[in-house]
């Protein structure tokens, strides 16, 4: 199955994966899933970066 992932939800999977459900956890990690995800996704995830909060943990690059 391909799964298009929202930026928040790639952010926890990413930084906070203690953040999802089980069932997210389940679909995520399962290797018959595609992962997908938008430039757009990306784009948001270094705008967030840039501001500098402490509770950001995602390194944008790695993505």
């Amino acid at each position: 199955m391909k799964l298009l992932l929202d930026t928040q939800l790639l952010l926890w999977a990413a930084g906070q994966p203690e953040r999802l459900s089980a069932a997210a956890k389940k679909l995520l990690n399962n290797p018959r899933n595609e992962l997908l995800f938008s430039a757009a996704s990306l784009w948001e995830v270094a705008i967030k970066s840039t501001l500098g909060r402490d509770d950001f943990r995602v390194e944008p690059r790695l993505l």
